[in-house]
């Protein structure tokens, strides 16, 4: 079996205030907004416990029959500052990978610049899984600005 390690960061430039884009990770109700905001996906499970130590899974059917399930735990969060994960990812019950995220919320004179560094450790899918988090992340966050800025959140276009 071969691993294969990934480590990408994302950044977005957002027309808010850091307080407002990490209320956008902080409620169930403000994450589904943008985050999986397909119309074909099948909720099969979701949990959102937003505190250190607290869980959150989104266990999803998407289009085409394929099963996500993300499940992650809380290990750092300040307010308006940063939040730091850890997560599982299982492909049709199969774990694929193992991720430490980070994200982070800096003020700027206009808005907020957020940084999305994510450190990946692929067990199956090879280099293929790991693109292919990063164009879904790269969706989701283009998602939240779009949430931001008042316009409607883009479909995911195939990796």
């Amino acid at each position: 079996m071969t691993i294969t390690h990934h480590t990408f960061t994302l950044e977005r430039r957002l027309n808010a205030t850091p307080a407002r884009v990490f209320a956008a990770y902080a409620t169930l109700e403000a994450k589904s907004a943008w985050f999986g905001a397909i119309a074909d996906i099948e909720t099969l499970d979701r949990d959102f416990d937003f505190r250190v130590g607290g869980r959150e899974r989104f266990h999803a059917r998407w289009p085409g029959g394929r099963v996500s399930d993300f499940q992650a735990i809380y290990h750092d969060i300040v307010e308006a500052q940063r939040i730091i994960l850890v997560y599982d990812m299982f492909l049709n019950g199969e774990k694929l990978s193992v991720s430490l995220q980070t994200l982070e919320f800096h003020k700027e004179d206009v808005g907020t610049r957020l940084i999305h560094t994510e450190q990946g450790a692929y067990l199956i899918g090879g280099p293929e899984a790991a693109q292919g988090r990063e164009h879904g992340t790269a969706w989701g966050l283009d998602n939240l600005a779009a949430l931001i800025e008042g316009r409607a959140p883009e479909p995911l276009a195939p990796t």
